[in-house]
């Protein structure tokens, strides 16, 4: 059994945090591919965007670990040129998933009254005349130099519940479940560590300091809060007309 992650600072912290016996085991790879992965490696676990499970409902779930956010803390983050009074296009980087695309489309005319085009950009990045959505490490320090605005806030803000980002998900419901007993109270556990595991990144002082001072709204730990998040979040794009259909959650 494989644990697939994507590449990003909040699944690394969860990486480091397994134990040895697994250490060999991780895979590092793009989110938009994880779930595509596990079709053809039934017995492998994997941290997938969660949206991704309205296309794979066949998918057992954990109902005890996952990643969260709760607040200013994000994989991915909204860039907008100072003191525009309009916009009709946002450029796409990074790590982008499911997630990102799906819920820009009902952020924008929900919160901010617009329905932006959408296109994956490239070149190099350019604060000062385009507006962006970066994902994962590819924000870099920037949601601190460059004023990110949380893409989790918006939709914890949207339904009142954590921001499920990535769920813990195999169509092995007993390699999830061997997961979950090697990683009882993961909260407590990265948090006790997180000055080390943090170190262990390597990251830029600026960056560093932001997540210490906001980790308190990241939450690997499922509770009732967290299932009743994913449940509303797997609604929305039907809701917006997205999807036709709604899924039900197939938890471990």
């Amino acid at each position: 059994m494989n644990i697939i992650i994507p590449q990003n600072i909040f699944s690394a912290l969860f990486a480091l945090s397994l134990p040895d016996i697994y250490k060999d085991k991780i895979l590092i790879k793009e989110s938009s591919l994880i779930s595509a992965y596990l079709e053809k490696n039934k017995n492998d676990v994997a941290l997938i965007p969660s949206l991704d499970l309205l296309k794979h409902e066949d998918l057992f779930v954990s109902k005890k670990i996952g990643i969260s956010f709760d607040g200013i803390l994000s994989n991915s983050y909204f860039y907008f040129v100072p003191e525009q009074t309009t916009f009709n296009k946002i450029l796409l980087r990074g790590d982008l998933s499911s997630n990102d695309i799906i819920l820009s489309k009902i952020i924008f005319p929900e919160l901010f009254g617009v329905e932006p085009e959408f296109a994956i950009d490239v070149n190099p990045i350019d604060f000062h005349n385009n507006n962006y959505l970066v994902v994962g490490m590819e924000n870099e320090a920037y949601p601190v130099t460059q004023n990110g605005i949380s893409f989790s806030e918006q939709i914890d803000g949207m339904i009142d519940l954590p921001y499920v980002n990535f769920v813990l998900a195999s169509y092995d419901q007993d390699a999830i479940l061997e997961v979950e007993n090697e990683l009882a109270n993961l909260d407590e556990t990265i948090e006790k560590k997180i000055d080390e595991l943090i170190g262990k990144l390597k990251l830029d002082n600026d960056l560093r300091n932001y997540l210490l001072d906001n980790f308190q709204s990241v939450y690997y730990d499922f509770t009732e809060l967290e299932m009743e998040g994913l449940a509303e979040l797997l609604k929305l794009p039907y809701y917006h007309g997205i999807t036709k259909d709604l899924v039900d959650i197939k938890f471990a």
